[in-house]
Formats: structure tokens, sequence, C-alpha cells
């Protein structure tokens, strides 16, 4: 059954769990005081040790599985009547469940349980009060904006949304507020763009509003200009024709806008095929100025500088994408 965890706290004594499942919220907690000596306190405490000391929380994924999996029932009859059409308000107000989990016999049961104030309810929000009024950004409120739904699939029930329809029926791209610093620096970056004139210069989406709880309070998100794409960034070309096709053009759209950016002291930043989206005219577009960078395409000392930028670009269209093809070429002249 679709499910997002949003939120964990792992400990020997006692952990937490929450999870998103057709827009109900589950905040599942196991104590060790409940499953002591059972077959279940023996696992998870092992478990536990080895998520403590994951680096890459992969063991620490297997552990927030460990506890959901028992729930997956409780998840399906506690969710038969969801309706199909939600919008932001419900998923990001939704109903909530409180779990325990308790031995019975042989198996780890959840039971219901009163709210012990674990959770953070705001998890993926920002209070509005933390951040600076940005006055010339409309606000969206959470009531009027739908998740698309999926008739076939309740995943988007269950994720954080990407796309949202307004009362009058436009889609826009929403980015979550995960992160307060990438959330200030994402509208500082797209008002700049704006004061500099460059929105119609280059190609990136603009920002449309502000995400909203309907009393303002909490800070959910942001809605951009939907991109005419499938969704399919630089990533997903890496191995088709259309990469040797379209690579010269997709460089200096890129080389162009980023060329426009500098101009005017505007720093991408995290430079990344993930952040190249490719439209449905096989044109390129930059996207994300959250900040941050991954290190195979820009080194930590230049994250955030211009030069960064161009090692970036360099590095994508130079490099990365040309070794994917001499790959695929090897493997057929082998084959």
């Amino acid at each position: 059954m679709s499910h997002t965890v949003i939120d964990s706290h792992i400990e020997l004594d006692s952990s937490w769990v929450t999870v998103m499942c057709r827009a109900t919220r589950f905040h599942i907690t196991i104590s060790r005081k409940d499953i002591r000596r059972s077959r279940f306190e023996t696992e998870y405490s092992a478990m536990v040790a080895k998520a403590m000391e994951d680096d890459d929380e992969e063991d620490h994924d297997v552990l927030c599985e460990w506890i959901v999996d028992p729930c997956l029932p409780y998840f399906r009859e506690s969710t038969l009547n969801v309706p199909k059409e939600i919008t932001f308000k419900d998923f990001y107000y939704p109903p909530t469940h409180h779990l325990q989990f308790l031995v019975s016999g042989s198996a780890l049961c959840p039971k219901g349980t009163r709210d012990r104030g674990t959770m953070n309810a705001f998890r993926l929000m920002i209070p509005s009060g933390d951040l600076p009024p940005f006055s010339e950004v409309p606000r969206s409120k959470a009531s009027d904006l739908r998740i698309a739904s999926d008739t076939e699939w309740d995943d988007y029930m269950s994720e954080v949304p990407q796309k949202a329809i307004l009362s009058d029926g436009t889609s826009r791209f929403f980015k979550p507020a995960d992160d307060e610093k990438q959330f200030l620096r994402e509208v500082d970056m797209h008002l700049r763009i704006r004061h500099a004139r460059l929105q119609d210069k280059i190609k990136v989406a603009n920002l449309h509003s502000i995400v909203v709880s309907d009393d303002a309070m909490m800070t959910i998100g942001l809605l951009l200009d939907l991109i005419p794409s499938t969704g399919d960034s630089l990533y997903s070309h890496r191995n088709s024709a259309l990469a040797s096709e379209y690579h010269a053009r997709w460089k200096q759209q890129v080389t162009d806008t980023v060329e426009q950016l500098h101009s005017h002291d505007l720093v991408w930043s995290d430079v990344h095929p993930g952040n190249i989206v490719i439209d449905t005219s096989f044109n390129a577009w930059v996207v994300d100025f959250g900040g941050g960078s991954i290190v195979e395409f820009v080194p930590r000392k230049k994250a955030g500088t211009k030069d960064g930028d161009w090692h970036g670009v360099g590095k994508i269209f130079d490099e990365w994408i040309f070794e994917s093809n001499d790959l695929d070429r090897r493997g057929e002249d082998t084959s």
C-alpha cells in the first residue's frame, strides 16, 4: 500500500515514525518496554543499533519499514472513504491516527492510542512569522488548491504534491517549503530575476505565489509556472538518441541562461542534470535556486560561486553526457 515516511525519531527506549497514506497521517510509536521479552525486542534492538550507526540511512529506512509494515492493514481499513479529490489543506492538515505497538501472541500489533505529544504536526511547513514578508509575492491558500489526482494510483495522496490545480483549472508546479534556508534563497532569486527583467530572456519557470495555510500562519511552499514537459530531467535523456541530437542546443540554452544570471550577479548554485528540465519542444530549462550542490558536478570549494556554475555546466555537457554515450557505443562495438 502506497505510503511515505515524512518524519521519524529513533532511540533504543522508544522510536516513532510519522507516515502519510491516502491523505491520512499515522503516527506510530514503539517502546522497548512494550515488547520486552519477545523476539521483537531482539529484532528491534539490533535494527536500532545499526540505524544509529548508519551514515547513508539505509538501515534507518529498513527500521522505519519494519515499524510501518504491521500497520498496513490498519492503514487500509482507516482510509476506505478518502475522497479522490483532495486539496492542499486536506494533505497538510489531515486526519491523524496515533498508534502504539503491543505484542499479541506471536504478532506485533498496532493499537490506537492518545496523542502523546511527540509528533511534529508542522514537519512539512515553516512558520510564516519566521520568514520575511515578501510583499511582492501573492499568497495562495491551501484550501483553494487541488492536488492533481490519478484514478489508477494513490501515490498522489501519500506523497508530497508536485503539482497544484488552481480554482480556474490552471496547473502550477509546487515546490514544498521543507527547508527554510533553501526556501529563502529560492524566493530571493526569483525576485531578483524579476527585478532584472530576465523573465522573458531565460528559460526559468516564473514564481507565481507562496502557498500558505488558510490562516496564513504556516508557509507550505511555492507555486511556479509549470514547464511544458513530461517531468523529464537531463538524467532521463542521458542514454537516449535525443542526447546526441540536441546536445548542442541544450548546452547553448543552459549557457545562455547562466550567462544572463551571472551578468546580474546571480548564481544558480545547484548545477546538476536533475535541475535541467527538457520540455516537450526539446528545450532545456534551468530549475531549483535553493542552493546546495552535488560534488560530482560542483566541487565543495566552488559551491555557490560563478566558477562553480561553469564547472557544473562543463562537467555535464563536456564530460558526463559524453561518458554515457561513449560507454553505450563501446558496449555496442563489443557485442
